[in-house]
């Protein structure tokens, strides 16, 4: 008979082609590249649009290369923010940003005009809307500065508690009260004049856009007149005779002092042309010293200090964390304010990265 056919043999799983190493790359998650976009590290900038300091700043920043973003408070209404904790990301006006540096200067809602929305029930600043308005930007800008890698904040003492603390280390300050009836004080000081100022900022915005100065003014002692019935709390304080007033920056460390010379406190804003500036190569030892210790006590990063000389001492006046500097280099035709200002928010932004 003849042979059956051999059976055939059994069917082994084939085996699969061995990848190709080019296309195993595809494998391989370390080679995944993210081309989503990424939120820009950047300095953002808190103020009004008439911040003019804040101008050659931003130009000096971005030549070294530092991106910035600018929120003034007039221009809240046309504004779309978006703020993710998280991630420390804020979208403002379509930018995806990573705040590294947060400044607050004169960032104030009282310029925000309700009626920029559009909207009836925003239409004006006196009613409950327009007043929550304000407050919830308000609210939005010290978010801001807390998901920030640093902020830069006009949190201060009042000026009777500047002057306390001044006291406290061993920095010579005026006598000052406090006081609804000004003329009631009027035996708690020895010399003939006195200085009035306000309790708290020498500029109140009514309407947006529109600021009244409450400047401070010397006065006879005996000039301190009662009224009917107790007016809005201000500052009497002892005026002290003095050979020279400074104004000291404080910037990140740095210190650029003026002499300034006037006929009345006044006028840096009524009458800047009878303003006298001299720039100083550096404020006199006493000066620096309290000048860094104040700043040390009350935690700043930027100040405008300004003292009075009297007979050789320095007599401390009070401090303004947002206080500007131009005025004082256009007078004296230099820089050195602006210039120390970029190269801190320029250095806290390289920190925060």
């Amino acid at each position: 008979m003849p042979d059956r056919p051999a059976a055939a043999p059994a069917a082994t799983p084939t085996s699969r082609p061995p990848r190709s190493p080019f296309l195993a790359q595809l494998d391989d998650p370390a080679r995944a590249l993210d081309a989503r976009p990424r939120p820009a590290p950047c300095v953002l900038l808190l103020s009004r649009a008439c911040d003019t300091d804040l101008d050659p700043v931003r130009n000096l920043l971005a030549g070294a290369g530092i991106r910035t973003a600018r929120l003034n408070a007039e221009e809240l209404a046309a504004t779309s923010l978006t703020i993710a904790p998280e991630g420390r990301t804020v979208r403002l006006n379509g930018r995806e940003l990573t705040p590294t540096v947060t400044w607050i200067r004169h960032f104030t809602p009282t310029a925000l005009d309700p009626a920029g929305y559009g909207q009836a029930e925003y239409d004006a600043a006196g009613t409950p809307r327009g007043a929550f308005l304000r407050d919830s930007w308000q609210a939005a800008a010290a978010q801001l500065a807390a998901i920030s890698g640093t902020a830069v904040r006009p949190d201060r003492p009042g000026v009777l508690c500047q002057l306390d603390l001044a006291r406290r280390y061993g920095v010579a300050a005026p006598r000052a009260v406090l006081t609804t009836d000004p003329h009631l004080v009027r035996d708690e000081f020895d010399g003939p004049r006195v200085v009035v100022k306000a309790a708290g900022h020498h500029f109140v915005e009514p309407v947006p856009g529109r600021l009244h100065g409450i400047f401070p003014t010397v006065l006879d002692r005996a000039d301190l007149a009662g009224g009917p019935r107790p007016g809005p709390p201000v500052i009497v304080q002892e005026y002290v005779e003095h050979e020279a007033e400074l104004r000291v920056y404080f910037v990140g460390g740095q210190l650029h002092a003026f002499e300034v010379t006037k006929t009345a406190p006044a006028d840096p804003w009524t009458a800047p042309d009878r303003l006298g500036v001299r720039a100083l190569p550096s404020p006199p030892p006493e000066v620096a010293a309290a000048t860094r210790t104040l700043a040390a006590a009350m935690s700043l990063r930027y100040g405008a200090f300004d003292f009075l000389l009297s007979a050789g001492t320095p007599v401390f006046l009070e401090v303004n964390p947002d206080g500007d500097w131009r005025w004082a280099e256009r007078r004296t035709r230099t820089t050195p304010v602006t210039v120390a200002v970029a190269a801190m928010l320029a250095a806290l932004h390289r920190a925060a990265l």
